[in-house]
């Protein structure tokens, strides 16, 4: 392993180790604390899977201009 592999997965265990201690020492009850975890990653799915579709269309829109205008120069 590299210097930088190994600075990466020494920071990544650090922030695993950091966010256990937050989850374990939160003062809120666990349902609450579950739901609103809960909430968060639904959230930034959702946010995620309209990222993917946006790029999606996009690529469809350049695509089938592409294929429009080799359409044009052929004469087809």
């Amino acid at each position: 392993m590299n210097d930088n592999t190994k600075a990466l997965l020494a920071f990544f265990a650090g922030l695993a180790v950091g966010a256990t201690l937050g989850i374990l020492l939160a003062p809120e009850k666990g349902s609450d604390l579950r739901e609103k975890i809960g909430d968060s990653l639904k959230k930034g799915g959702d946010d995620l899977l309209s990222k993917i579709n946006s790029g999606i269309d996009s690529a469809r829109s350049r695509f089938s201009k592409t294929v429009q205008q080799a359409s044009d120069e052929l004469g087809v």
